[in-house]
């Protein structure tokens, strides 16, 4: 039984594997398209890049960031790209089915955050945000908050991620798998859990 996890964009796919056999995970990103990439081009690229991993580690639980829901469309979130991150789930599901996983799970980015970092950091980073917005900060998101967060929590746990789409990949790794009931090498060491800093912003 080994886990695939997936932050899934065009422009930066994170993933992380692991194996139980490894103490650690592996992780990267790829791109997988520029903007000349047809969306077929896009999905064609993950499928190569997922049969590579498969070939590696030959993966039985695959999870996945789910798609924005349409309906939250905010900022510069266009419905062309919720469009390109339907398909690549899509992808990923059909993936999972051929290679016959045990799981193949879309994750809820709320869920996953709030159990990898803290619900409490997050509520403490929202609140802040509606207070910004009630004093007219029309723009202000918690956002780019959150994600470097993630990174924080990562280098916790003594990982080192180039980019937050590799550290949004490991945190939905770590979901996953205490999702399947295993406490996974990194956090079975952890004695106790340091505040993150970067929630006091």
């Amino acid at each position: 039984m080994s886990y695939l996890a997936l932050d899934l964009s065009k422009s930066s796919t994170g993933w992380a594997l692991w194996n139980p056999a490894w103490d650690r995970p592996r992780f990267g990103h790829w791109q997988l398209g520029s903007e000349w990439t047809t969306e077929g081009g896009v999905y064609a690229k993950l499928h190569r890049n997922l049969s590579d991993l498969h070939k590696v580690c030959a993966f039985t639980n695959l999870y996945f960031e789910e798609p924005i829901n349409p309906g939250h469309l905010t900022g510069n979130t266009s419905i062309a790209t919720i469009w390109l991150l339907s398909g690549l789930a899509a992808h990923a599901q059909s993936f999972g089915h051929i290679k016959r996983c045990r799981i193949v799970k879309a994750v809820n980015v709320e869920r996953w955050r709030k159990d990898f970092i803290g619900d409490m950091v997050v509520r403490e980073v929202k609140a802040g945000t509606r207070r910004k917005r009630k004093a007219g900060d029309t723009k202000a998101s918690s956002t780019d908050q959150l994600k470097k967060l993630v990174i924080e929590r990562c280098r916790q746990l003594g990982f080192a991620p180039r980019k937050n789409d590799e550290a949004d990949a490991l945190g939905i790794l770590t979901y996953a798998v205490l999702l399947d009931g295993v406490t996974p090498p990194w956090l079975s060491a952890e004695t106790l859990r340091a505040p993150l800093l970067g929630a006091a912003a």
